[in-house]
């Protein structure tokens, strides 16, 4: 055991939840049209940005509006730069005249430009919209595409969109969430423990291992903790192959946040009607479906409920999070008084990817030294990606050479922090995106261009990650424990395994001490919010009763005569309990059994807080 490993994690799942709501990806989108209405109107009233500019003015007059001419099959496109997964449109008519003009619009969404994008897949046909008003077409399963066209078929025709809002998700953003989760199930058989459906292995002979079993009894349940709410887009559930497999016929799948009969009564969401045996089947959720809790309950007396493999696909709603939004933006200087209105530094994060620094929502500085514009985020954040809009219009080279630096100092007005990219070129009127693996971290966020007489422009700088008191601080310390028994290693409660079953290699364990300790490091001084412990589910789970929580920065006797963050009375068998620290400063987190002889074991410790500046 005497060994450890830096933990870095990729994804925000341990976040405090965020109200679940899906991204407006119209707004980082390009927009075109089959044509412009008369010449004197084509920049300030119907250009075809104008639907996806956040506005849902319904006046033409006020500037919100598109508008083609008079002409056979008029469209409109939406390019979303990427391939997304688009779950809902919503669409606003015309409200001071001509609301009939759209009837019988339709929408098309794929990955083809042939025939400028109409020729793809017809997902929703406007019978009628009132004046002034918005419709939403969902879509149930989701389709998958890059491109959003509005086409109105026939002749002499003029389409006219005050807004369009495309709402959905990137593929990369939906992953299974089940193996990192908890199972359980209402009875076991043999060896079919119910984590044998989370463990990523689909062989559907139930004598392999990989398959879990009840008990033949009524109303038989299996059900996984995915540990925090999620949205979920599909459930794929594999069928056991070599016997049985009418046995899962009428299941239900069950969503929710709710422990209610084990589960069981949070909402349902599907029936399985059948599944051939050893095959997998996919249901698509066909509404947003959002839960911390999947069930699976076969209803009736004297059932049996195997599963050979359950993957919960979905994304954490922190996941489409433009930080940026929240942030305050400034720069080293503003183009002369006569574009100040357009060269703004806030235009960089108002949303929209527009690449004509003419339409208004693109940063300028004058000609100067080393010109920069930096992003204060408010707060120190983790990001894992950050993408820069380039201008469209000319002048495309001159962001070349350009370098993003993140950071907590003001120093030389934030260019010293460190740099965590180099812009080599961008495409005009095209975006870029710099991914960080293992996260960077910082308050400040700057884009600069080192050389002399040097110009400045973005057009948008998206920044994608979540506040750094909300990361679990303990993956990344060094944990030791009073003594060692088997292979329960201090390092096995910082690993990011939950898992309560000590065989499963994810628990620590020492010898019966007396007053057994474990100890963990964080590396560094600590504004500490809350400790979240999970303890032993398979058996001994009193053995914690009465464990006290130190946090401080005093090493001396491991730890224990710092303050006091809380006491375990008893966890009993819950997965987890939270404690809250409200704020407690300290290097060392301390758990200690005080005054008897006991074995210590933990599952997991996770400290949320951020490190004190």
């Amino acid at each position: 055991c005497f060994f450890f490993f830096f933990f870095f994690y990729e994804t925000p799942e341990s976040l405090t939840q965020i109200p679940s709501q899906l991204k407006n990806l119209a707004l980082a989108g390009k927009a075109t049209q089959s044509s412009f209405v008369d010449q004197p109107y084509k920049i300030f009233h119907g250009h075809p940005y104008k639907a996806i500019d956040g506005k849902t003015t319904s006046e033409y007059s006020q500037g919100s509006c598109t508008h083609t001419e008079t002409q056979d099959n008029p469209w409109w496109r939406l390019d979303l730069q990427d391939e997304y997964i688009v779950t809902s449109v919503t669409v606003t008519n015309r409200g001071d005249c001509c609301s009939e003009r759209l009837n019988g619009a339709e929408i098309r969404i794929g990955n083809s430009l042939s025939n400028d994008g109409n020729s793809n897949p017809r997902v929703g046909v406007i019978s009628s919209i009132s004046a002034g008003k918005s419709q939403t077409f969902t879509l149930n399963q989701g389709v998958s595409g890059r491109y959003v066209n509005v086409i109105i078929p026939g002749k002499k025709r003029i389409l006219t969109l005050c807004e369009v809002e495309v709402f959905g998700y990137h593929p990369s953003q939906v992953k299974n969430l089940a193996p990192r989760g908890k199972a359980t199930q209402s009875s076991l058989a043999f060896d079919g423990h119910p984590s044998k459906a989370i463990d990523k292995n689909k062989d559907t002979n139930y004598h392999q291992g990989s398959c879990t079993h009840t008990v033949i009894q009524q109303n038989p349940w299996w059900r996984v903790d995915l540990l925090d709410e999620f949205t979920i887009t599909s459930i794929v559930i594999t069928n056991r192959g070599d016997c049985c497999a009418g046995r899962l016929e009428g299941a239900e799948i069950h969503v929710g946040n709710s422990l209610i009969n084990n589960g069981n009564g949070n909402p349902r969401v599907e029936v399985i009607k059948s599944i051939p045996a050893g095959k997998s089947q996919t249901f698509h959720l066909k509404k947003e479906v959002s839960g911390r809790y999947v069930n699976l309950i076969i209803p009736g007396s004297n059932q049996i409920l195997t599963l050979c493999e359950v993957e919960v696909f979905g994304y954490h709603p922190s996941q489409v999070r433009n930080i940026a939004f929240g942030g305050t933006a400034t720069q080293s200087s503003f183009v002369e008084q006569l574009y100040a209105t357009h060269g703004d530094p806030s235009k960089a994060i108002d949303g929209k990817t527009t690449s004509e620094y003419s339409q208004g929502s693109c940063t300028h500085t004058e000609t100067q030294d080393n010109p920069w514009w930096r992003l204060d985020l408010l707060k120190e954040y983790n990001i894992y990606s950050i993408t820069i809009t380039n201008r469209g219009d000319c002048c495309s080279e001159r962001i070349n050479g350009a370098e993003i630096r993140v950071g907590n100092s003001l120093s030389n007005n934030g260019n010293d922090n460190p740099r965590v990219g180099v812009i080599s070129s961008i495409t005009a009127g095209k975006s870029k995106s710099f991914h960080f693996k293992e996260g960077v971290s910082g308050r400040y966020l700057n884009v600069i261009i080192p050389g002399k007489k040097r110009i400045l422009t973005l057009c948008e700088v998206q920044v994608f990650g979540f506040p750094r008191s909300e990361g679990n601080a303990a993956l990344k310390g060094f944990a030791s424990q009073s003594s060692n028994y088997g292979t329960g290693c201090a390092i096995k409660a910082i690993d990011g395994n939950r898992d309560g079953n000590y065989f499963s290699g994810s628990c620590t364990h020492t010898k019966y001490d007396l007053s057994p300790w474990w100890k963990l490091d964080l590396q560094k001084t600590h504004k500490v919010s809350s400790i979240t412990i999970t303890n032993r589910q398979d058996a001994v789970p009193e053995r914690l009763n009465g464990a006290v929580i130190r946090i401080g920065d005093n090493p001396a006797h491991n730890g224990i005569q710092n303050p006091k963050c809380g006491v375990i009375s008893s966890i009993g068998k819950n997965p987890s309990v939270t404690f809250q620290c409200n704020g407690m400063k300290g290097r060392y987190v301390t758990i200690m059994i005080p005054g008897r002889k006991e074995y210590l074991t933990l599952c997991e410790v996770e400290v949320f807080g951020a490190p004190v500046q």
